[in-house]
């Protein structure tokens, strides 16, 4: 017996030597793999964050070009309050070290002059280095990014010349450059590369020779660049720019094979295995242990703010309703969200919307008491739940400090940003006795203060109530209005600026309720979109409009393309082609009869996805709108982009026209911008003689409002345009 033991226990021994040597090994060799690629993504990550910092920057800085371009056309050639307008596109756009004009090529006027005296004069087309770049960009009639090159005035930078064509004589004639100039240096430092390369990280910007198509180095480390390393593209205008950045794996090496000698060692101490592996439950129990509070964490926690989240916050609120019910007190919920918050995310960036996401919940800590809770329940939305709150008095303390410390400015990326928050507040229990009815009580609270004004706070009381329920049954009613044919469609017609004749009109919809008689849009299509509503009710809207194109042109041989708005909600139907395409066969209409109309607003939500929604609806022939331009955050660069025939002024700016003068200068330069891309332009709301003149002075092309008709039932629109005309 004691042979066959023997033998037993070295074979027991051999392979649990190898056994512990083996997973030793694997785990160095995977540990090593997943650190390489970890260092691969994470080079992959900020090389291509950084790329995008210095598109955003050359971007912002450039678009300077166009506006000077624009207006240098509007005043036929010459820009006579240039330092002042130019003081106010520097302090506007920034990143900018001076703007130039150029007609002929010959550098004339420079803002601000100081320090760049000796480029007056300079015959940007004589000069051998920036010739070829200059002649490219008159050719192309598009702007140019020339350099990195030294400046006679000293320095190294690169500049942006935008051709600038003037009409004369019915031909476009080349005027000369508008040109914004960047120091290299300003450029970097809109990037994170110098942080980078405190943190030990290196970086080499490069781009291809114009002339000798041979790669420069623009900037680098002070270290060269090693493996591993990663590249990313940064577009610019008419020449493309490389970015490199790595980091050494420091020791990787010596690591991995310590790990192996480390494995080796182990495996030989056969006599520690067995108390390896004893101790191997309890390992595992402190691991599991670990992993399960980290998924609790995630489950109760916000990732982003570490803010409790809604689930956490139910719990919570469900223990202070049986506190309140059990022992008589009060408590309060609060509810909010960011003011305009949409915009920080849309202007800035999300992770600058994240940023200011981060502090705004460090501030909310700091004022409530440990025993309150904060939570992060979505998006820009919070909650802060008092669970002891005496009175209303002291609820609305709160929220006053709660609005006072968020609205202080914030402070990222060398970027001061404000924000300011609506607060909405209801009491404990005599607002409600479940999660749910306080959660919906609140946020009615929280939207009526945004509506009177924001930066402010309301509690809930019977009459926002009273609206709940009537926005309950506005939304029943909606269910069965397309079935009982309760809604109409009222038809304004649009003008012709040229030929003062009718060239289209534009469906609006009305609701013939049972109870409160015929309804405006306002009253209804909020709710519908919220609902989900909406899409049914624009099909309907579709349906009606091609039915009346057909009628119209058997009848009366009325060819006139007839516009139908489209909400966002409908916008984002992914079935919103092929369902128009459908009517408009079914019906037996020419697409081109049909007008589209999109608010702008609904247009930057997802730009990619518009455009090629936008593309489909041009491929099919209906002719595509911007609705309520001007009010939204679009810009020039992303215009050009949007396959659209027309811009539809919005109101807001024509109703003042005659007497504000902003307004005048706004419709002027959207009129101008939107010419320059051939785009017709639609001022509506008009009311008044004086708004017509002036529009018609500023060169737009279509006209709608009550001046030429109000809206009217399709059996009125005979007797409405021979008044009209």
């Amino acid at each position: 017996m004691k042979q066959m033991y023997l033998p037993n226990r070295r074979v027991i021994c051999g392979a649990l030597f190898l056994l512990i040597s083996s997973i030793g090994i694997y785990w160095t060799h995977m540990s090593h793999a997943l650190n390489a690629q970890e260092q691969h993504l994470l080079l992959s990550d900020i090389v291509n964050a950084q790329a995008k910092a210095f598109e955003r920057r050359l971007s912002q800085s450039l678009s300077a070009t166009h506006i000077l371009a624009l207006e240098v056309q509007q005043q036929n050639g010459r820009i006579d309050d240039f330092d002042h307008f130019s003081e106010e596109v520097l302090r506007t756009i920034g990143g900018i070290s001076n703007l130039q004009l150029a007609p002929d090529g010959i550098i004339q006027k420079i803002y601000p002059l100081l320090g760049h005296e000796k480029a007056i004069g300079h015959n940007i087309l004589k000069d051998d280095k920036r010739r070829k770049e200059a002649l490219s960009a008159i050719k192309e009639q598009k702007l140019t990014l020339a350099g990195p090159f030294k400046l006679i005035q000293g320095g190294v930078a690169v500049i942006g010349r935008n051709p600038v064509f003037i009409r004369d004589s019915n031909k476009q004639v080349f005027w000369g450059f508008t040109s914004a100039l960047i120091y290299l240096d300003d450029l970097l430092a809109s990037t994170e590369l110098d942080l980078l390369q405190s943190k030990g990280y290196r970086y080499q910007l490069t781009r291809q020779s114009p002339d000798t198509s041979e790669t420069e180095v623009i900037a680098a480390s002070r270290e060269p660049i090693v493996s591993p390393h990663r590249t990313s593209t940064v577009n610019v205008p008419n020449a493309t720019w490389q970015i490199t950045i790595s980091r050494p794996m420091e020791g990787s090496i010596w690591r991995a094979a310590l790990g192996y000698l480390t494995s080796i060692i182990i495996a030989l101490f056969g006599s520690w295995a067995m108390w390896f592996v004893l101790r191997q439950p309890e390992k595992l129990q402190k691991i599991v242990k670990q992993k399960t509070h980290e998924l609790e964490k995630f489950a109760l926690y916000d990732y982003l703010t570490g803010l409790a989240n809604r689930r956490l916050l139910n719990e919570h609120l469900e223990r202070v309703i049986q506190q309140t019910e059990y022992c008589g007190n009060s408590a309060a919920l609060l509810y909010f969200d960011l003011d305009d918050f949409k915009r920080i995310n849309d202007s800035q960036g999300h992770e600058v919307g994240d940023g200011v996401l981060q502090q705004i919940s460090h501030r909310l800590n700091s004022v409530v008491n440990k025993s309150d809770i904060v939570a992060r329940i979505g998006g820009d939305e919070f909650t802060v739940l008092l669970s002891a709150s005496d009175s209303a008095f002291d609820a609305g303390r709160i929220a006053e400090r709660l609005i006072n410390v968020i609205s202080e400015p914030i402070l990222l990326n060398n970027k001061e940003l404000s924000v300011s928050a609506s607060v909405g507040i209801t009491m404990i229990p005599s607002d409600g006795n479940d999660v749910s009815t306080l959660l919906r009580n609140a946020d009615m609270a929280m939207y009526s203060a945004k509506k009177s004004g924001k930066r402010n706070y309301h509690f809930f009381n019977k009459a926002l109530q009273k609206k709940a329920l009537y926005k309950m049954s506005i939304e029943e009613g909606l269910d069965t209005a397309i079935s009982k044919e309760q809604f109409v469609l009222h038809y304004q017609p649009v003008f012709s600026f040229d030929s003062n004749k009718l060239c289209c009109y534009e469906a609006l919809i009305r609701w013939n309720h049972p109870r409160e008689g015929l309804l405006y849009p306002e009253r209804f299509i909020g709710i519908a979109e919220e609902s989900g509503k909406i899409k049914d009710i624009g099909y309907w809207v579709i349906q009606e409009v091609c039915d009346v194109i057909k009628m119209r042109q058997l009848h009366t041989g009325d060819s006139y393309r007839v516009a139908v708005n489209l909400s966002p909600r409908q916008f984002n139907d992914p079935d919103l082609l092929e369902n128009i395409r459908r009517i408009i066969l079914n019906v037996g209409i020419d697409a081109r009869s049909l007008e589209i109309e999109i608010t702008e607003s609904t247009l930057m939500e997802n730009v990619e996805s518009a455009i090629h929604t936008l593309h489909q609806f041009k491929e099919l022939g209906i002719t595509v709108a911007i609705d309520d331009f001007g009010t939204g955050y679009s810009s020039l660069a992303m215009l050009k982009r949007l396959p659209v025939d027309k811009l539809k002024i919005d109101r807001s700016f024509v109703k003042d026209l005659s007497s504000n003068n902003s307004d005048q200068k706004i419709v002027q330069a959207l009129i101008s911008m939107a010419h320059t891309l051939q785009i017709s332009v639609i001022a509506e709301g008009i009311e008044t003689q004086e708004q017509f003149n002036l529009l018609q002075q500023y060169g737009c092309d279509f006209g709608q409002g009550y001046l030429f008709s109000k809206p009217v039932p399709i059996t009125e629109l005979n007797e409405a345009m021979s008044t009209v005309i």
